[in-house]
């Protein structure tokens, strides 16, 4: 193999090992944040609720907006499903407050 052949080999080499490690590190940044647990409080004047992740005593703070998608056993659901004491999983972004912007909140069954 002269040294053309072994850099051109060398170089698709190089670029087919690259190519699934960027897709797996992108498929890895487009996944959403989440908060799971109990919900403690509803606000509708600021759009936040508060919910107390499991393990912790400390409710984290989830904003929604119009656009934020309501379900409850796999079906369409509304802000009215979600009340104090029911189990809720939230998915979104974390903002710079330390909030998470919910695109999406599930209402859990009770038990």
């Amino acid at each position: 193999m002269n040294r053309r052949q072994f850099v051109v080999t060398a170089v698709l080499l190089g670029v087919s090992l690259a190519g699934p490690v960027t897709a797996v590190t992108r498929a890895e940044e487009k996944k959403p944040d989440r908060v799971a647990g109990e919900v403690q409080l509803v606000n509708k004047e600021t759009k936040t609720i508060a919910v107390r992740p499991t393990g912790t005593e400390t409710p984290a703070q989830v904003v929604y907006d119009d656009h934020t998608k309501f379900t409850k056993a796999e079906k369409p659901a509304t802000l009215d499903d979600v009340s104090n004491g029911v189990r809720v999983i939230c998915l979104g972004k974390m903002n710079d407050k330390g909030q998470l912007v919910a695109t999406h909140v599930d209402v859990r069954p009770t038990k």
